[in-house]
């Protein structure tokens, strides 16, 4: 092979994995605002019922967030020792907690989501973005995602202002096991009495 057809080649194959690199760092922007816009015209519009609000925030969730990953870390050690109908029950369970529990806080929020810079370290996409009140202060948030086998991004946890909201809720979920009898069967039951609460 001559030198000329290997400098070709190798350029061939090197720029378009920059390229690839750096157009999923634009994306994963273009993602996340995206997905805001979504977030207020589907789940904060105060036109629709608090049921078709469950039913667009649980779109939204499935579709953007990495739920099965998301299970598994904030069970932190007892996730290997369930077994798997185990692990499926508790994944439905935390996936209808969350929906009972942030669906409702978004109800009549006005404000703008505006992603200010992304960077990848690993493969992880970490973003950074400030979300703008209409009424109160501005806050800054990082989210950290990355690009699945499907080309799609998946987002693994949320920052707000420092703090790790998948840190923070294994912390919540490892004390309730600690504390509970029942251990994992026991948070499984306190997710869905909470579930059932605040849906009636």
């Amino acid at each position: 092979m001559s030198f000329k057809r290997f400098l070709t080649l190798f350029f061939i194959i090197l720029f378009p994995l920059k390229t690839f690199s750096d157009d999923n760092i634009s994306k994963s922007k273009v993602f996340l605002e995206k997905l805001g816009r979504e977030v207020i015209e589907k789940v904060s519009n105060v036109d629709i019922t608090d049921t078709q609000r469950e039913v667009n925030f649980r779109k939204l969730y499935l579709a953007s967030f990495d739920n099965y990953y998301i299970s598994r870390f904030v069970l932190g050690r007892y996730w290997k020792t369930l077994d798997k109908s185990v692990q499926k029950q508790f994944v439905n369970s935390f996936n209808n907690y969350i929906v009972a529990t942030y669906a409702p806080k978004f109800k009549g929020w006005e404000g703008t989501f505006k992603a200010v810079d992304s960077q990848i370290e690993n493969n992880y996409y970490n973003v950074k973005m400030n979300i703008i009140n209409k009424e109160g202060p501005k806050m800054q948030m990082m989210w950290k995602l990355y690009v699945n086998k499907n080309n799609k991004f998946k987002i693994l946890d949320v920052n707000l202002e420092g703090v790790s909201m998948l840190v923070t809720q294994r912390a919540e979920f490892l004390s309730v096991i600690k504390n509970h009898p029942q251990g994992v069967s026991g948070l499984i039951d306190a997710m869905n009495k909470k579930t059932q609460a605040v849906g009636s």
